[in-house]
């Protein structure tokens, strides 16, 4: 639950991928291997007003026999169907998807002293993208199988792609649920983990927790290197911002998480 580097920015970068909004056919399905860095500016986990800065290395493949791999999100293409991509035109895709969430530890935050760590997840599930026109379409689930947070979870986005000559930009919002095992590990307090911190109890169901709005800009600098900047904000919503960790003196409802990236491509 915290904003893991290589996960978010899979996840806004290619949860709705960048070529999903081209106007320009493909003529062909190479493989490629993107290898680089990416500088990260994010709250150290949800709900915290704490930002930290990191330089991690980032490491993509591009359809390998249909399988991608960005950082530790995986997904395999098994439906591929359409007239194609861009105006006048209309795509879908589906298949499985497997990504990581690196968790909360509680020394985090002095607010978080007294709560229980929460593992790291592996969330297998699935996801279903469109496009129509140069609207695009994605829904992605996932249950958690490692004893993590136990968690299933859902978004679902739609945005768009304006392409430029060499850069692209491309807005994206997106709606996140997750069923009660999620939001309890993320917003909530439990009886005994009230009597251990300095927090009240707060219990949790299920529902839909946050929203976020994204922007996403790609530049093209030659024909093998690529930068991509990334700027999304995000918001809890309803009941989940009476939650007391994003209630403490160190805590926020609201959150920026920043990426940019820089990256060779290699064609295999």
């Amino acid at each position: 639950m915290n904003y893991a580097p290589a996960l978010i920015l899979s996840a806004l970068v290619f949860g709705i991928a960048p070529n999903a909004f081209s106007q320009d056919e493909k003529t062909d399905n190479p493989t490629y291997i993107d290898v680089g860095a990416t500088v990260l500016i994010r709250p150290s986990y949800v709900g915290s007003k704490q930002i930290e800065t990191s330089l991690v290395p980032y490491i993509g493949l591009d359809n390998f026999y249909g399988i991608n791999l960005i950082g530790p999100n995986l997904t395999a293409e098994f439906i591929d169907i359409g007239t194609g991509k861009g105006p006048g035109k209309w795509s879908l895709s589906a298949g499985p998807r497997v990504t990581v969430d690196f968790g909360r530890d509680s020394d985090d935050s002095p607010t978080l002293e007294g709560l229980d760590d929460v593992d790291t997840s592996l969330m297998v599930g699935g996801y279903v993208r469109s496009t129509l026109s140069v609207i695009g379409f994605d829904l992605s689930a996932g249950q958690d199988v490692i004893d993590g947070h136990n968690g299933f979870v859902a978004d679902a986005s739609i945005g768009t792609r304006y392409p430029g000559d060499g850069w692209y930009i491309q807005p994206i919002v997106t709606l996140s649920w997750a069923d009660e095992n999620y939001t309890q590990a993320v917003y909530g307090i439990t009886s005994t983990q009230a009597q251990s911190s300095a927090l009240g109890l707060f219990e949790t169901s299920s529902g839909f927790h946050q929203a976020s709005a994204t922007v996403i800009s790609g530049f093209e600098i030659n024909d093998n290197w690529n930068a991509t900047a990334v700027l999304s904000y995000r918001e809890a919503l309803g009941d989940y911002r009476n939650s007391p960790i994003l209630q403490a003196v160190d805590g926020k409802a609201s959150g920026f998480f920043t990426a940019l990236s820089i990256s060779r491509r290699f064609k295999l």
